[in-house]
C-alpha cells in the first residue's frame, strides 16, 4: 500500500498579492506542482487539510484547482478557517466528492486499501473549529461498517498544542474522540498549527498535524505563542499503514527559505460567510 500524502495551510493569494504582506504563496504553488508531479509514484492520494486560501478569494481557488487538476493522483480537500465555503465549492467541489451539505463539506472516500473521512470544521467568522452532531452521526455509522485502516482528516485539531493563541476550543471534541477510541487502526490528521505536531489524546487516539506548505508558525510554548510565523523549511506528512499500525513520517519540501522572522499574522481574516 502506498502512503497518503498530507499537506496543509497553503494560504494562497492571487498572483501579485503577498500573504500577510510577506509570503508569495502563488509562486509557492508553482514549486509545489513540480514537486508533486516528480513524486507521484510515491503516494496513493493527496489530502489537503484546509486554509487553502488566505481569505476565501475565488482567484486563489482557481489557481489551486489548476494545480491539483494537473496531477495524476487523486486529491481531496476540506476548508479551514481562512476559507469560504461558497467560492470553495464553486471552484473545488470535485475535490470533496459526495460532501455532506453546502453548509458542511465533510465526506468520505474508500480507496480500497484505506478509508478516509474528511471533516469540515469551519465555523464562519471564528478561528477555532467544530463538528456538527449530524456529521459525527455519519462518521460513527461509517466507522462501524468499515474494517480497514482509516484516516480521519480535519483542519482544526481537537487537542491543545501548548501554544497559547492556538490552545483553542473545538466544538464536539469529546464526542469525536469518543467515536475514534472505539476503533482500531484509526489515526486523526489535522492542520491549522503550521508545525509538525504529534499528540496522544486522553482517550488514546493519536493525532498528527502536518506542517504548512507556505508558512511555519514560530515555536513558542508560552501563553503568547501561536500568533507569529517564520520562513522555515516547509513540509508535509506521509501516512502509511504497516504491520504494527499507522506510521507517520514528516518530510521537508526543497523550497528556498531564508529563515527570517518572526512576523505577525497581520490582517488575519476568518471570513464570516
Amino acid at each position: 500500500m502506498k502512503p497518503i500524502l498530507h499537506i496543509s495551510d497553503l494560504h494562497v493569494e492571487p498572483v501579485g498579492k503577498l500573504a500577510y504582506a510577506k509570503a508569495n504563496t502563488a509562486r509557492r504553488m508553482i514549486e509545489l506542482t513540480e514537486w508533486l508531479k516528480h513524486h507521484e509514484s510515491e503516494y496513493e492520494a493527496i489530502v489537503v487539510t484546509g486554509d487553502l486560501s488566505c481569505d476565501g478569494n475565488i482567484d486563489a481557488y482557481h489557481l489551486i484547482r489548476a494545480v491539483f487538476s494537473s496531477l495524476g493522483r487523486p486529491s481531496f480537500m476540506v476548508p479551514g478557517n481562512h476559507d469560504r465555503r461558497k467560492p470553495f465549492l464553486e471552484s473545488l467541489s470535485s475535490f470533496c466528492p459526495g460532501y455532506f451539505s453546502e453548509q458542511n463539506l465533510s465526506f468520505s472516500v474508500d480507496l480500497g486499501d484505506y478509508f478516509l473521512f474528511l471533516l469540515d470544521t469551519l465555523q464562519p467568522g471564528i478561528h477555532w473549529g467544530a463538528v456538527p452532531d449530524a456529521v459525527l452521526d455519519k462518521l460513527e455509522t461509517e466507522l462501524e461498517k468499515v474494517n480497514k485502516p482509516t484516516l480521519v482528516f480535519s483542519h482544526h485539531t481537537p487537542v491543545k498544542p501548548g501554544m497559547g493563541y492556538m490552545d483553542e476550543p473545538f466544538g464536539n471534541a469529546e464526542r469525536l474522540l469518543d467515536i475514534l477510541k472505539r476503533h482500531k487502526n484509526v489515526r486523526m490528521c489535522t492542520g491549522h498549527l503550521h508545525r509538525p505536531v504529534t499528540t496522544l489524546t486522553k482517550t488514546g487516539t493519536v493525532v498528527v498535524t502536518a506542517p504548512s506548505v507556505s508558512l511555519q508558525m514560530l515555536l513558542d510554548l508560552t501563553p503568547k505563542g501561536g500568533d507569529e510565523f517564520v520562513f522555515e523549511t516547509p513540509g508535509y506528512a506521509m501516512h502509511t499503514f504497516l504491520e504494527d499500525g499507522w506510521v507517520t513520517h514528516f518530510g521537508q519540501l526543497p523550497f528556498q527559505s531564508d529563515f527570517s522572522g518572526p512576523w505577525p499574522f497581520v490582517n488575519t481574516i476568518n471570513p464570516d460567510e
